[in-house]
């Protein structure tokens, strides 16, 4: 895992400081390459083949190919064998990539298994080849304009060749779904690749071309119950058993919940003496109990990471490796147990993604409920809207009973925004409420008539949540301590099996995951493998009586006044204290943006004090 960078000019000092921006991504090793068209710089956290043979850019036999990448390969010794006719330097799995790319040209990259985000020059073409993994483990973002193209593996690097506005269109996005959608940032004029995008830059016209390589397939196709439970393993088995492979210490990030524990059952059947880590915040809703539940059961040598007391200083330095505000407060704790970990290991497997091919989440249950709802008679429908009531929360239920009416788009659009473009038109300033966005347009066209409900939600989050918040919060979090995050649900196999499995045998009788908590029952404890999703739950109404509610009031007061109308976004922490449960995401988006929007547009420095910021 690394961090790369670069640009067509040559410009030594620039290529320095961008370099240095991403050190803690590769604290191990650094290389560049320049001539007249290309700049390239490379940051190494050294997993695989620890020798400076492995150094890059890693280039052909003649020198006329040169690449950097950042992420792994999984499948580079089988297609070592298919290269016999050229010579290798190393051992890594990078220097495949040079050399499969001189066979199929730009195609070379279907023929991947792994995470990676990488940028090959061909000297010969004069072309630059950039691309990014199928699911979007890896981020990379690039910028073009006045014939100069950037690109880095984090924002921060890019913001060394100069300063960028805010983009409100991401903005609008940020306060609807907690996160821009790609291929927007929040930074006018940076763009991220999308999931499964390539691009080639002619160094010679400064043509750019893109393209999808790869998409999920989403027809499903019959199958018995002992077929799916047994492919299910088969698939995982086979995908966690490649990311073991590992020359540095490894371990597990185990919250208890069924993804991970899953993946950590796989992983002591190869390595018994694998390390298990779960963190906790003492408070009697955090997971360490079901952590050291499954880390019992399986008899791996487990760590837990308990915070005492809210160490609130570190949310600057973790707005400033995120690169975006810390709407996803999961971030939080990821930080601190890759701060921690890292004088463990080097490489942690985690269970995201299962979530999103699996149907994991509780939004997917109700949407299903809400289906069957609008088809009940009126007497009948009146006692199923109570026992429904009690399934959720009270503003919840009141956004299920205004959307009754309204078509799917809107509904799961509703269950999973922030702020509804009503509360944005409240808390934006006049002159930017005018252009409020309703998010439908972002995902109408993922829904499909011809696919089925829950199909179309999983795609949705596939798509976006997962690449856009959830993977790109991994990323950040573990690579601040230079710690390689590995996810097996994210194989490309695993990922096209998902998309296969008929969707009632994932949401059965309102249960999710009905047919893969059926898999995995037989590896885990049955309380583990019955229990409900319940997402990471931060003690924040202990942090406001530690000091985090005058630090909310201290920000909101001096909010930009030129977007937000600082009288009403007060009312955001009244409205916590009464209704945490609705009002933590706005809380958290406020909180969390202007921390960002002063580091970055106030021009105060990411220092580690957040009075600094208020």
């Amino acid at each position: 895992m690394c961090g790369i960078t670069g640009f067509n000019f040559e410009d030594p000092g620039l290529l320095r400081k961008m370099m240095e921006s991403l050190n803690h991504r590769g604290p191990d090793d650094s290389g560049s390459f320049t001539d007249k068209n290309i700049s390239l710089g490379h940051n190494r956290l050294s997993i695989i083949d620890l020798s400076r043979k492995a150094r890059q850019p890693l280039s052909n036999e003649n020198g006329t190919i040169q690449l950097i990448c950042n992420g792994e390969i999984y499948n580079y010794k089988e297609l070592k064998k298919q290269l016999d006719r050229h010579s290798f330097f190393s051992n890594s799995d990078t220097e495949v990539m040079v050399h499969l790319y001189e066979e199929l040209g730009p195609d070379f990259i279907k023929k991947l298994r792994g995470m990676f985000a990488f940028a090959l020059y061909d000297s010969n073409k004069k072309t630059l080849m950039l691309a990014r993994d199928r699911a979007g483990i890896k981020p990379l973002y690039y910028h073009f304009s006045s014939r100069k193209f950037l690109f880095a593996s984090e924002i921060k690097a890019l913001l060394q060749y100069k300063k960028f506005p805010l983009d409100l269109k991401a903005l609008d996005e940020l306060f609807t779904f907690q996160y821009a959608l790609a291929p927007r940032t929040l930074f006018k004029g940076i763009r991220m690749l999308l999931p499964s995008e390539y691009l080639i830059l002619n160094l010679k016209t400064l043509k750019l071309q893109r393209k999808i390589y790869w998409k999920p397939g989403l027809e499903t196709r019959k199958m018995s119950k002992k077929e799916c439970m047994k492919r299910i393993e088969e698939n995982l088995r086979e995908s966690v058993n490649l990311r073991l492979v590992s020359d540095v210490p490894l371990g597990i990030y185990l919250s208890g919940g069924l993804d991970s524990s899953y993946i950590a059952a796989l992983a002591s059947q190869v390595h018994p003496d694998v390390r298990t880590f779960t963190i906790g915040f003492g408070h009697p809703t955090d997971e360490t109990r079901f952590g050291r539940m499954v880390a019992e059961h399986l008899g791996t040598d487990h760590k837990e990471i308990i915070v005492e007391q809210a160490d609130l200083k570190i949310l600057p330095r973790i707005t400033w490796h995120l690169d975006t505000p810390v709407v996803d407060i999961a971030a939080i704790p990821l930080y601190i147990m890759s701060q921690e970990t890292k004088k463990h290991l080097t490489v942690a497997l985690m269970g995201d993604g299962g979530d999103e091919m699996l149907g994991g989440y509780d939004r997917y249950r109700v949407m299903m409920m809400r289906r069957m709802y609008k088809k009940i008679p009126s007497p009948i429908s009146r006692i199923t809207s109570k026992i429904i009531s009690k399934r959720m929360s009270k503003e919840t239920y009141s956004r299920f009973k205004k959307l009754e009416k309204s078509d799917d788009v809107d509904a799961f659009l509703s269950y999973i925004s922030t702020f509804t473009p009503d509360e944005k038109r409240r808390i934006f300033s006049t002159r930017f409420s005018r252009n409020i966005m309703t998010g439908r347009n972002t995902i109408e066209p993922l829904f499909s008539a011809k696919n089925p409900l829950l199909q179309n939600m999983m795609y949705t989050d596939f798509n976006t949540q997962l690449p856009n918040d959830y993977l790109m919060k991994v990323d950040r979090m573990t690579m601040a301590h230079a710690i390689e995050a590995r996810v097996p649900y994210l194989d490309r196999r695993f990922i096209d099996f998902a998309f296969s499995i008929p969707p009632v045998m994932k949401l059965r009788r309102l249960k999710t995951k009905y047919m893969f908590r059926k898999a995995v029952a037989k590896r885990l404890p049955q309380l583990i493998a019955k229990r409900k999703k319940s997402g990471f739950v931060l003690p924040t109404e202990k942090w406001m009586q530690e000091g985090l509610r005058d630090i909310a009031l201290q920000l909101f007061d001096s909010a930009p006044k030129h977007l937000l109308k600082r009288q009403e976004i007060r009312k955001i922490i009244d409205n916590y204290e009464r209704s945490r449960r609705y009002y933590t995401r706005q809380f958290w988006t406020l909180v969390s943006f202007i921390l960002w929007y002063k580091m970055h547009f106030e021009f105060e420095k990411p220092e580690f004090r957040l009075d600094k910021y208020v």
